[in-house]
């Protein structure tokens, strides 16, 4: 075979999957109607995500004194209390005056200065599992609920990620989505504590991987110039899931019937078998042409496009994709091996994870102090929710012009700085905590809402949802330990500000050492992956870059 014979048939079998979206449109019929049925996800899932703010969340109690009350009394506040209650503080809640003579009515001087501790309380509200599982004076137990939760995301994602990467998109999407309703709704059937936690548990390691699956199916529809839409869409619908969520917990406040009204709804996902296509950049990385070719046609019927000759040649080809089916079976076996044996991606997959992690940690701890902040819980979290839709905003209109290294670097340092501020500010002028929380919260947002997307765009479609969640699975030890923030301020209340501001800087500045991926196209391989750092490097037409898949059009500087 001749070498002009052998490229014509290496570019028969490869099919250009940017240039065939651009043919395809992306905001018509089809388009639309997948962005609506993958907007549903991260909507319906803001509902799942934090909700032990609200359902674990702390209620007032006291301790109850069977010399002056029965146990089923519903007096919480009784004339002759303020004298049986220790001075303040956890002694307040925890332990009691005994009565100076048992035999005296009670009155608020009755009670000696003799604390006593207490087995029996009352509590203001039985909303939440504090009051129905008697987690009075155990704050470790209320908080444990939000780390176990995110300690089922750091087992689900690598679970989930290699069902994706193995057998598809949309089948991670729909598994995880319709098992996080059905195990999620056993909790309003819970007897006990224990049985609660496990049930967070399972629920948690099941849906934990909706999110980034509908993340990586919307932007494996798009092209490389509207990857920024789609972070900014799939943040926006989040915004509006965060301030249902709210006003649904304050709707229902009890926790029982708030689980049966939002959980339930995501069995519906399960008419996604139906209803969303796979993704036609995953089953091309396959191999899989015909299943492939079979939603390009539908989908160019649907947005009235005519697609050019090269196009209909390259996606039936037959011969070559047996070819690359058995190419692509010997990458599969080897993936993991290529990975390990890769520096470049290795120490990209160490720093992205240091990046999560920061995101995590902060954006979640912010999240779970806001109900904490003076004022109504319920409102001030629909006020934190609120300022993201500024960093989803910001997001869409920098990210594109200035890049996504310099858009993230900023929101970093900002974040840290801001956390940092937070403990030299005076107790007076608490406006100024709240702005700098605000700002903190915002720069949080718009650096978790940018690293979906820098992420992905630095790993192959091969492995992308594989290592975009082993990035988010060890991120999630930052969330594990969020939770755990609030009794840390019990003993030093300045800490945690400084480990929000401490860790951003860090990721900020780990920022400098990766590659910009500003209007490059999306890696297929290992081997395109490694090249993001060199495409500036080297000269327009440079054949290695040309052998590699990548067009001088869109080589960009970096580093890495």
């Amino acid at each position: 075979m001749t070498n002009d014979a052998k490229v014509s048939s290496e570019t028969a079998g490869h099919v250009d999957t940017d240039a065939l979206m651009q043919e395809l449109g992306q905001f018509k019929r089809f388009h639309l109607l997948n962005y609506f049925l993958l907007g549903l996800v991260p909507f319906v899932l803001a509902h799942y995500a934090i909700n032990y703010v609200f359902l674990a969340a702390d209620v007032p109690y006291r301790c109850l004194v069977p010399e002056c009350e029965s146990a089923n009394s519903t007096d919480y506040s009784p004339a002759w209390l303020g004298g049986a209650l220790a001075a303040g503080g956890r002694e307040q809640r925890c332990s009691r005056r005994a009565p100076a003579d048992p035999q005296l009515p009670c009155a608020a001087d009755s009670f000696a200065d003799e604390l006593l501790p207490c087995d029996r309380w009352l509590y203001a509200s039985n909303d939440t599992i504090v009051a129905e599982f008697n987690l009075a004076c155990q704050e470790w137990k209320r908080t444990l609920v939000g780390t176990i939760h995110n300690i089922g995301m750091l087992v689900s994602l690598p679970i989930l990620g290699y069902v994706s990467d193995r057998w598809g998109r949309k089948r991670a999407l729909v598994l995880s989505c319709t098992l996080v309703g059905a195990i999620g709704s056993l909790k309003a059937f819970s007897i006990s504590y224990e049985m609660y936690v496990i049930v967070e548990f399972l629920e948690t390691v099941a849906g934990a991987s909706s999110f980034p699956a509908a993340y990586i199916l919307t932007i494996e529809l798009l092209g490389q110039d509207k990857r920024v839409l789609t972070t900014a869409f799939l943040g926006i619908t989040l915004v509006l899931g965060g301030l249902s969520f709210a006003l649904l917990a304050k709707t229902f406040p009890y926790f029982r019937t708030f689980i049966l009204v939002v959980y339930p709804p995501s069995l519906l996902f399960i008419s996604y078998i139906y209803f969303l296509p796979e993704s036609i950049r995953w089953l091309l990385s396959k191999g899989r042409k015909e299943e492939a070719l079979e939603i390009v046609m539908k989908a160019a019927k649907m947005n009235n496009v005519t697609l050019s000759d090269e196009t209909i040649r390259q996606l039936t080809s037959v011969e070559k994709v047996k070819i690359d089916e058995k190419k692509e079976s010997e990458e599969e076996k080897g993936l993991w091996i290529q990975v390990l044996r890769s520096p470049i991606i290795m120490t990209r997959l160490a720093i992205c994870s240091w990046w999560w992690i920061t995101c995590t940690f902060v954006f979640y701890g912010l999240a779970i102090n806001s109900v904490t902040l003076a004022g109504d819980k319920y409102t001030n979290y629909m006020l934190v929710v609120s300022v993201e839709i500024i960093a989803v905003v910001t997001n869409a209109l920098v990210l594109d012009r200035i890049g996504r290294k310099t858009t993230l670097l900023i929101a970093y340092v900002v974040c840290g700085i801001s956390c940092v501020a937070i403990i030299f500010v005076p107790t007076s002028m608490s406006w100024l905590t709240t702005l700098l929380y605000l700002v903190g919260k915002i720069a949080i947002t718009q650096a978790f809402s940018g690293i979906y997307m820098y992420t992905s765009e630095l790993f192959p479609t091969h492995a992308r949802h594989s290592l975009l969640g082993f990035c988010s699975m060890v991120g999630r030890v930052g969330s594990i330990v969020a939770p755990q923030m609030p009794l840390l301020a019990i003993y030093i209340e300045w800490l945690p500000s400084v480990l929000f501001g401490a860790t951003a800087l860090i990721a900020g500045g780990l920022m400098l050492t990766t590659p910009e991926t500003l209007n490059t196209r999306l890696p297929d391989t290992i081997k395109e992956a490694e090249c993001i750092a060199s495409q500036h490097s080297k000269p327009p037409g440079d054949k290695t870059l040309q052998q590699n898949g990548f067009t001088p059009d869109a080589q960009v500087t970096s580093k890495l």
